[in-house]
């Protein structure tokens, strides 16, 4: 029982309810700050809804505001708010533009998560402030140290595509030697501006942290590289460990190995995928560890290699780590990361169709999600890997729809697209997305190269 309802309406003609008895199922977070998104500041918005959305801001020290817009207008919105404890909801009518605007009070001295649902039949939208208890400011000297600055706004990045000409840099991964690089280009009517690699991560530090393979294999290459990189080797660390700092050191190795190699300006993937248990690296229930090893691993990188661009990149389609079934509250911060990046193969499910595409792409687990954060956030959108498949479980097979939908995606958000890099794998048990020369899936690879080699 709750000796406090958490939701005091404060917005006059919105009627509370009584709060839960039993704890809310927990909503995961829409997005990994406070401002979920921001609300439109002047000016007259369209009356036609939009994508729900949410901004979460605190007033004083208990009052949580909450703004939501994109809703269909003139109609009844539900919010439900809870924590670990506590828990309420209320009703109240949109305006006529499908807008909203309200306050509740958290008691006093309350200290955690406060996630907000917003729901109008099936349009819903999520958000998440966490909201602590007033620090009394220590008396300090005043220090003579450069003010720190604030996180670049990376949406700004010069990422077109120097070498294929698109409004992006377009990359593949056919394996860690260049040659197949080039064919890829040659053969798609557009150079690859970007070469995705991976490294040695069975075999301790030395592979990862210094990678002479694949490293040295395109010292010729005139591309950026991507490098694929765990956040320690397997069966060496482990979260918690690297949330300390132990495995700083090895990283600043690994940033002087990229700038005496002439690849400082590459673009790191940080223990990509973690959101998914197959990866030993995955994060955890509770995020807390990981985002802090990835945030010393992002540090210790720049210290020694500051023209090194970070990536956070997630898997598509279901998170079934961190608690709350998306990868957004393992977000480890704006000043952390340079791209918001999401890996979306047609599997696990496929789209078959349009609506299908749509529907998983718009999810916070998708493709359109993620660009929409990225902009939310002044990031610059990455897709490190995508591709058909047609041998990995429930594969879409070969789809030229799926490819014509992630081209359209691309331009459509043109606006933050920093990269994307098709992967090109043949091997039996992974996901068979071969298109080079036709590959394994000839109708997907007609429908990309008639893209790439025309589009835009």
């Amino acid at each position: 029982m709750f000796a406090v309802a958490l939701l005091a309406v404060l917005v006059p003609g919105v009627t509370a309810a009584s709060a839960a008895t039993t704890p809310a199922e927990t909503t995961p977070a829409a997005t990994p700050s406070a401002a979920a998104t921001p609300l439109d500041q002047g000016g007259q918005s369209s009356a036609v809804p939009g994508v729900p959305a949410l901004a979460i801001v605190l007033f004083d020290t208990d009052i949580v505001l909450v703004g939501g817009r994109g809703f269909l207008p003139s109609q009844d919105v539900k919010i439900d708010a809870v924590t670990d404890q506590l828990g309420g909801s209320a009703t109240m009518k949109t305006g006529g533009e499908g807008r909203f605007l309200l306050g509740f009070q958290v008691p006093a001295g309350f200290a955690g998560n406060v996630s907000v649902t917003a729901s109008q039949g099936e349009r819903k939208a999520t958000g998440q402030l966490a909201v602590g208890e007033p620090v009394p400011a220590p008396t300090v000297t005043p220090s003579t140290a450069p003010a720190p600055q604030a996180p670049a706004d990376t949406s700004k990045l010069d990422t077109a595509g120097k070498l294929s000409g698109l409004p992006w840099m377009s990359g593949v991964h056919p394996a860690n030697e260049m040659q197949p690089y080039l064919d890829f280009g040659s053969w798609r009517g557009r150079q690859v501006d970007l070469a995705h690699v991976f490294t040695v991560r069975e075999q301790g530090w030395d592979p990862i942290v210094e990678p002479s393979w694949p490293v040295n294999d395109f010292a010729n290459f005139p591309g950026k590289l991507v490098i694929s990189q765990p956040l320690y080797p397997e069966g060496v660390g482990n979260n918690a460990e690297c949330a300390t700092g132990a495995y700083n050191d090895q990283w600043k190795r690994f940033g002087t190995f990229l700038v005496n190699h002439n690849r400082g300006d590459s673009i790191v993937r940080i223990g990509w995928e973690f959101n998914g248990d197959f990866m030993y690296w995955h994060v955890d229930a509770d995020p807390t560890n990981w985002v802090k090893c990835f945030q010393n691993v992002a540090t210790a990188i720049r210290s020694t290699d500051p023209n090194i661009k970070i990536d956070w990149t997630f898997n598509a389609h279901n998170s079934p780590v961190p608690n709350g079934g998306t990868p957004w509250p393992a977000y480890p911060g704006d000043e952390y990361v340079d791209y918001i990046g999401i890996d979306p193969y047609d599997m696990f499910p496929p789209s078959p169709d349009e609506a299908t595409f749509d529907r998983q792409c718009n999810d916070p687990n998708g493709l359109c999600y993620a660009a929409k954060m990225a902009r939310d956030h002044g990031k610059k959108l990455s897709v490190g890997e995508w591709g058909v498949t047609s041998c990995s479980g429930n594969p879409g097979g070969d789809n030229p729809l799926y490819i014509k939908k992630m081209w359209e995606t691309f331009v459509a958000n043109k606006d933050v697209m920093g990269y994307e890099s098709y992967y090109d794998d043949p091997m039996p048990g992974n996901v068979c997305s071969t298109i080079l020369n036709g590959g394994q899936n000839p109708n997907s690879a007609a429908e990309y190269k008639k893209l790439w080699d025309g589009g835009v």
